[in-house]
């Protein structure tokens, strides 16, 4: 776990909430039920969500949403749904109390980037050399054969 990971969790559970990334943690954490207190299934409010995230806290959506892929990246939290409303539809996240799973979410998190990045890769072909190219173009098979699994 990155230093900076360790400091926000320490901030969150000494109260010691210094800026807007460990004040959306804290309100994330609080809005996900800890599996080991919840007894009624039925009762456990399923995460938060960014419009709940930004009226509470009075934050920018660009804001938020920086901060929210922030965490996302060091598998503190995941988004588990979605929230309709007339106007838009907002994302739900949950903290993720689970050390392992954590890092599970990490990896998937870089392998998904990277297989976006690679998507897109062909728009700056003109910019790479030559085994560079075919490096990418052999990556982009491997990766339509990843989509289809």
């Amino acid at each position: 776990m990155k230093p900076k990971v360790k400091t926000w969790l320490r901030n969150i559970e000494n109260g010691n909430i210094r800026n807007f990334t460990e004040k959306i943690l804290n309100e994330i954490k609080a809005n996900t039920p800890d599996k080991f207190q919840s007894s009624f299934f039925d009762q456990i409010k399923e995460g938060i969500s960014t419009y709940e995230l930004r009226e509470s806290l009075e934050i920018s959506h660009q804001s938020l949403t920086a901060i929210l892929s922030n965490l996302t990246d060091e598998g503190l939290i995941k988004q588990t749904g979605e929230h309709a409303t007339q106007e838009s539809i907002y994302s739900i996240y949950m903290f993720i109390h689970d050390i392992e799973y954590r890092s599970q979410l990490i990896i998937q998190r870089k392998l998904d980037r990277y297989h976006k990045w690679l998507k897109n890769a062909d728009q700056y072909l003109n910019f790479m050399d030559a085994s560079t190219v075919q490096m990418i173009c052999y990556e982009q098979e491997k990766n339509e054969i990843y989509d289809k699994n």
